[in-house]
């Protein structure tokens, strides 16, 4: 039986907040997410009070109605002033160029400076510079320094509400966010104080005025709507009369926000808890795909693999297709493609140990020496197996009789270059490795033997490729001119990779960094006419990358709206951007305004997860900082040094930063963290990022909103791609 719980939600157009109702299902009705997948110590923060007795109703945890109502206005305005003193800009390009002490300590020549606006800007720099060295009581002194030279900026106060937080100084950081609201009125800010104050409360023990507080966010704040639900979730787990509400929140969350990597853990273990063997199983397998190192997770899966029995990976999210849909798609003559399948998160490709097949017309199968061996028509299932007492591949009928055998490789050729091939039920030894689903191909498919299983490449026109590589990124982009200047990129980038790995035993992987292949299955119509309408020209001399969502800044300095931040970095102003409202023009604004996921974001990550992430690699002990140790001119971390209290290790690239993390999940690289401190080391780090990916290219939903603008895609490419020069494929001339 189900019970009803009323919360609200927003409205859609004018975020009014009006009554509806949500109701916690039981725990089968609950729906699996879909996870795509830094020295001296701080000081002792204060001794928490003894947690009280919890009495928190479930009538507490339903959001109330606020009593304003936010509009466009105020969700998209902004008083945020990045301008910063001579002196500081200067100081601030040694922390861009890299140069993090020198700049650190050259900040601080300014600390006591006779002008109170420069010092409480030096001040507030190094604030920000000593949390990231895990330096968190001198973090405080700093903020505290900021707001004694210049009192009436908000930002001060806030900076140092989120110091005293990070320390463990509960009631002090509730204070100081009280401040602040005798400060400034603005959204902004306010925004910031009260989500402050909410984890204040819940890590000081008080579950009660921590959901009072997110409850305001819930129905004021589309920006933090995902994380405000997973804390709600979170709250409402932890008390035993409430716990079967948490379900409700978890979900609101992850709808928001499906890479909200904590509202899936926490899926699981109440999944656990509630002995429900089947949505444990898929939770903690989501999970341990992103973090195939995890002994913690591999000791869950091992027991729920065991519960479950040989079908157990049939629970998994694996896309299953019994026969070939797309059956037949017009071959377009063009550059060959080398792809990879089954590729783990480092590329490489996984040695599988089967994998069946199934064409949509006749196949002949061509040994590199014997030339052809069989032929195979349509719509039969053959199945080829990896045999260890031989070291070779058997290729088998239905009944298993085995048709043709080989050491080396064969291709398996459809004679209608038109028809399809469907590579289905591929297993491997780590099911966990690569996603397994079934792929329907166009080309040919090479079966390549080796000492431990048997590795695919799928040699196939470029431009019958583009379509489905499209399919995996466009999400809810519809208009053509978008699609087709996407199209135009991932052409580019996929023939650049072609002519550099000219010498390799393939080009690309099916999971590759720039973009993924899941099946031609997966195409429709408007991803064929925007792949041949834009097969006119290609971009040379450019970084043909591509993102999903962007705010204002991209990493090659572009500017998605007309209003101009007068964004400097600096480390205080990548937080302060990372604060501001996105302006109401950006053009990648979502047209639901409750998913503003991909563009504004936050997380919360547990500390020891990520020491357990990193110990993989080298032991540091007990994680206590996390330091930026290089920047792109515009604040993008690109590599980042743990401090722990047996040593440091550098991430230093932005993926490798993002799996210490998160597990990958994290969605771009700008960023900040703030580290909540229990004794001398993190507990948990509260993330907050803007946009997603590294933000160099085509920007997928701003393209989507000059699109909208009547933009078509040779603007929209001359807006991403100012300095490229473009080939005209039809005349041969470049612009």
């Amino acid at each position: 039986m189900k019970k009803c719980l009323f919360l609200l939600a927003f409205l859609a157009a004018a975020f009014v907040a009006p009554q509806a109702a949500f109701c916690a299902p039981d725990a089968a009705d609950v729906q699996a997410p879909s996870v795509s997948a830094g020295t001296v110590l701080p000081a002792e923060p204060e001794a928490a009070p003894a947690e009280p007795a919890q009495t928190v109703s479930k009538s507490s945890l339903a959001a109330t109605r606020v009593d304003s109502k936010l509009n466009e206005t105020v969700l998209h305005q902004t008083v945020l002033d990045y301008s910063l003193p001579p002196e500081i800009a200067d100081v601030a390009q040694k922390c861009a160029d890299g140069k993090i002490d020198e700049c650190y300590f050259s900040f601080k020549t300014f600390e006591n400076d006779s002008n109170p606006k420069l010092a409480s800007a030096a001040n507030l720099e190094l604030a920000v510079m000593s949390l990231q060295r895990g330096l968190v009581k001198q973090a405080v002194k700093y903020a505290d320094a900021a707001c004694k030279f210049n009192p009436d900026d908000p930002f001060a106060e806030l900076t140092r509400g989120w110091m005293l937080l990070s320390a463990g100084k509960y009631k002090k950081a509730r204070k100081s966010f009280q401040n602040l609201l005798y400060l400034t009125a603005d959204f902004e800010y306010v925004s910031s104080a009260k989500l402050g104050t909410a984890l204040a409360w819940y890590l000081d023990g008080d579950k009660e005025k921590a959901a009072t507080e997110l409850q305001y966010l819930y129905t004021s704040n589309p920006y933090a709507i995902s994380f405000v639900s997973y804390m709600l979730g979170r709250i409402a787990s932890e008390m035993k009369s409430s716990r079967k509400l948490a379900p409700v929140f978890l979900q609101q969350a992850l709808s928001h926000d499906e890479r909200n990597y904590a509202a899936v853990e926490l899926f699981a273990e109440l999944s656990e808890k509630e002995k429900d063997d089947l949505r444990t199983w898929q939770y903690y397998s989501t999970l341990y795909s992103l973090d195939p190192d995890n002994k913690e997770l591999a000791k869950k899966i091992a027991k729920y693999a065991k519960k479950l029995g040989d079908k157990s990976i049939d629970y998994l999210f694996y896309l299953r297709l019994e026969q070939p849909i797309v059956h037949e798609m017009v071959s377009t003559p063009s550059e060959k493609v080398k792809m990879a399948l089954y590729a783990n998160r480092e590329q490489v490709p996984q040695e599988l140990q089967s994998f069946s097949l199934m064409p949509s017309g006749t196949v002949r199968v061509e040994d590199e020496k014997l030339g052809t061996v069989l032929r195979a028509p349509s719509y039969i299932e053959k199945t080829v197996v990896f045999n260890p007492e031989t070291g070779g591949v058997d290729f088998q009928n239905a009944k298993g009789h085995v048709e043709f055998s080989a050491k080396r490789p064969f291709t398996i050729l459809l004679e209608n270059p038109n028809k399809t091939l469907l590579v289905r039920n591929a297993s491997a030894k780590n099911i966990f490795a690569a996603d397994l689903s079934d792929k329907e191909l166009k080309g040919n498919l090479i079966v390549i033997p080796t000492p431990a299983g048997i590795k695919l490449v799928n040699e196939v026109n470029a431009e019958d490729l583009i379509p489905a590589l499209l399919a995996t990124q466009v999400q809810d982009v519809t208009h053509e001119a978008a699609l087709q200047a996407l199209a135009v990129v991932f052409r580019s980038a996929l023939l650049q990779a072609v002519a550099d790995h000219q010498d390799q035993p393939y080009h690309i992987t099916d999971n590759d960094v720039s973009f993924q292949f899941k099946g031609i299955n997966l195409i429709f119509k408007k991803l064929l006419d925007a792949s041949k309408e834009s097969s006119k020209i290609r971009l040379t001399e450019a970084q043909a990358g591509a993102y999903a969502d962007c705010g204002v800044l991209t990493a090659d300095a572009l500017e998605n709206s007309a209003n101009k931040p007068g964004y400097v970095f600096s480390p205080a102003n990548v937080s302060k951007y990372i604060l501001s409202n996105p302006p109401a023009d950006l053009h990648s604004r979502p047209q639901d305004p409750t998913r503003w996921s991909g563009v504004k974001w936050m997380y919360l990550y547990d500390g020891k997860e990520i020491q357990d992430r990193i110990a993989v690699k080298q032991n540091i002990g007990k994680l206590r900082a996390l330091t930026p140790t290089s920047f792109t001119p515009t604040g993008r971390i690109l590599s980042m040094r743990f401090e722990g209290s047996k040593g440091s290790y550098e991430a230093k690239t932005p993926q490798e930063v993002a799996f210490i993390l998160s597990a990958g999940t994290m969605r771009s690289n700008l960023f900040d963290v703030v580290p909540f401190y229990k004794g001398k080391n993190i507990k948990s780090v509260l993330v907050r990022g803007y946009d997603t990916g590294l933000g160099y290219g085509l920007c997928l939903q701003g393209a989507d909103g000059l699109a909208k603008q009547g933009a078509d895609y040779m603007a929209i490419i001359k807006y991403y791609f100012p300095e490229a020069r473009i080939l005209d494929t039809t005349t041969g001339t470049i612009k």
